[in-house]
């Protein structure tokens, strides 16, 4: 009999012939036991079949015959993968890239294993790693993007995603996650097409389906949403999963949303799912379980701050999160003598909404969008840019501040309406609100470059400030660490309240103070304050705002499902049923409550 030679048995394998390959490995061994060549087609083939478990033995074997060539060791590495042996996967990678260090096909190779390990740490550090050494290479551009998203790094992750548009067409599975990648920094109607095209090309690929279904419920189209759902046989895919969850809790089904995510966080423990633990914390708490919510939320804190140790000790070791370095005093300092350098109209000027996050900021956003004159842009750092644009010029915020001359500040001034005009046009006449909370902390260099623009700070109870910022899931590391307890949210609290007071008393700037509870307790005479405030007319949209946010697609907060329904007060005062945890917090922030006619803590 006439045994194939090894080049004809690589051409079985390439045209998927794999049991003919299989079969001729299997006689060319009997003749050549010690065959390197013929039993990596062996092990190749066997694998293909779907037969892991007699794949793994000879990939065990290749890799003890040969212990220093690496091509075993990444081989050996990608099937416990896909037999689910993760941590023998990552040894053999690793064993793998020591023998052959920077590899950027073994590097990627990590990064997805890190990445189906839920460590976005890993993921990150592998995937930019490889990118740099294989730069056209969308595969770890893609999950890097993802994992840098997960980390917070939004600017890093463009960065990796910025000449998509030039790719070839990719794998479905690759489409798909590239379009998950686009719906994270805002690129939803691409992410739509994106989809779309995979379910038409490949209509059996369900995992298309259910990531288009969560765009949709992500644009609050939540019809589109669940029909797309319906259409998808029931799994345990935790995608899927979760997705039914959040359908069943904006439908007002609790208890159901409950069961799914507790099956959710028993699955997997992975820091990339911390958010099924908020989640599981909402529903307990909307059912009137708060011991329950929050066991969750602890949980959920837990494995945040697990990863933002992985990405930077020093914010753990600080123990300040977003406010490390943050005086009001200095702040105050800075903004003392400075030369009237002039800048802006005030109707040339943007309108700034700050105040603590889940204060109403995007609420009273959504409502001032819905008036034609007015155009917002979601939640955008754009003064942080300034800032750095201001350093880079070898001057220090906010210390320097007083040393920026007119000419200086035009150029800040331009830094800002160039990253303006990225997002958003204004037409003639038209204004630009721009509502970024912890801007209440960058005072001194708006109010610097737009010395006449409108500031409204956007106050809430305290305690429901607090105890609301806890319930969320953040993807900030420095922010995970300030909410991660309740005396370092009343710490935080109270520190941007004082750089508020610090600043406008020190510049004397055009502010209001705005209560949320008005807002929603008395609605159309809290508008006609906010519109004479602005020098505004009142539209009769204006006080319908939640039918223009539904009309919007994408907004860009925790809050997108809730500010496309009429106010309520669902939020009010719900701090007093878990007042016994928010002890810490009390003593930093009962001077606000009582500051801003909050007299129900005592």
């Amino acid at each position: 009999m006439t045994i194939p030679s090894i080049h004809a048995l690589e051409d079985l394998l390439r045209n998927g012939r794999h049991a003919e390959a299989e079969q001729g490995a299997r006689t060319w061994l009997e003749k050549e036991p010690d065959s390197r060549a013929a039993l990596v087609i062996l092990a190749v083939a066997v694998g293909s079949q779907g037969r892991l478990a007699d794949a793994l033995p000879l990939y065990r074997r290749l890799a003890e015959i040969e212990p220093t060539e690496p091509a075993h060791w990444s081989n050996l590495g990608t099937a416990l993968r896909d037999a689910g042996q993760l941590d023998e996967s990552a040894a053999s990678y690793v064993r793998a890239l020591e023998l052959r260090p920077q590899d950027p096909a073994l590097l990627t190779n990590l990064g997805l294993l890190s990445w189906e390990q839920g460590n976005v740490v890993d993921t990150r550090r592998y995937m930019t790693a490889a990118t740099a050494r294989a730069p056209d290479w969308a595969e770890p551009r893609i999950y890097g993007a993802l994992a840098s998203h997960a980390c917070g790094a939004d600017d890093e992750a463009r960065a990796l995603l910025a000449e998509r548009h030039r790719w070839p067409q990719l794998p479905d599975d690759l489409e798909i996650d590239l379009a998950l990648a686009e719906a994270q920094l805002e690129r939803a109607e691409e992410a739509i097409v994106r989809l779309r095209r995979v379910t038409e090309r490949s209509p059996h690929l369900t995992r298309a389906r259910i990531r288009l279904a969560s765009l949709y419920e992500r644009l609050n189209r939540v019809s589109d949403a669940a029909a797309l759902v319906d259409q998808v046989a029931t799994g345990d895919d935790a995608e899927l999963e979760a997705l039914r969850a959040t359908l069943l809790q904006r439908a007002d089904q609790v208890a159901e949303a409950r069961s799914i995510y507790q099956g959710l966080v028993s699955k997997d423990p992975g820091s990339r799912n911390a958010a099924f633990h908020f989640a599981l914390g909402k529903t307990c708490d909307r059912s009137g379980d708060v011991d329950a919510a929050m066991r969750a939320f602890s949980k959920g804190h837990a494995l945040q701050v697990r990863m933002v140790e992985q990405l930077d000790p020093s914010l753990v070791a600080s123990d300040r999160g977003v406010f490390l370095g943050i005086d009001p005093v200095e702040m105050a300092r800075s903004c003392s003598g400075w030369d009237d350098i002039g800048g802006p109209a005030r109707g040339e000027s943007p309108i700034f909404i700050v105040g603590f996050p889940r204060s109403g900021t995007t609420l009273l956003e959504q409502m001032l969008d819905s008036h034609p004159g007015l155009v917002s842009m979601d939640e955008r750092a754009f003064v942080q840019d300034v800032i750095d644009g201001m350093n880079a010029k070898g001057l220090q915020f906010p210390n320097d501040l007083g040393k920026l001359d007119e000419r200086t500040c035009a150029a800040l001034r331009d830094i800002y309406w160039r990253k303006v005009r990225e997002v958003v046009s204004l037409d003639p006449g038209q204004r630009l609100v721009d509502k970024n909370p912890l801007n209440i902390l960058r005072l001194p260099m708006l109010l610097r470059i737009f010395p006449n623009a409108s500031v409204i700070l956007s106050v809430r109870h305290p305690l429901d400030v607090v105890l609301s910022n806890y319930m969320q899931s953040f993807r900030s590391p420095a922010y995970q660490m300030l909410c991660s307890s309740f005396e370092r949210l009343g710490q935080g609290f109270s520190l941007a309240m004082r750089c508020w007071d610090a600043v406008m008393g020190a510049v004397g700037a055009h502010g209001m103070v705005l209560r949320y509870e008005d807002l929603v307790d008395s609605t159309p005479t809290t508008v006609r304050e906010l519109t004479t405030f602005l020098s505004i007319d009142v539209p009769e949209r204006l006080l319908a705002f939640a039918d223009h946010a539904r009309e919007k697609g994408f907004i860009g907060t925790p809050s997108y499902a809730q500010v496309i329904e009429p106010i309520n007060r669902s939020g009010i005062g719900r701090w007093q049923r878990y007042r016994r945890w928010l002890e810490p917090a009390i003593p930093h922030v009962q001077v606000w409550c009582e500051r801003f006619g909050y007299d129900d803590v005592r």
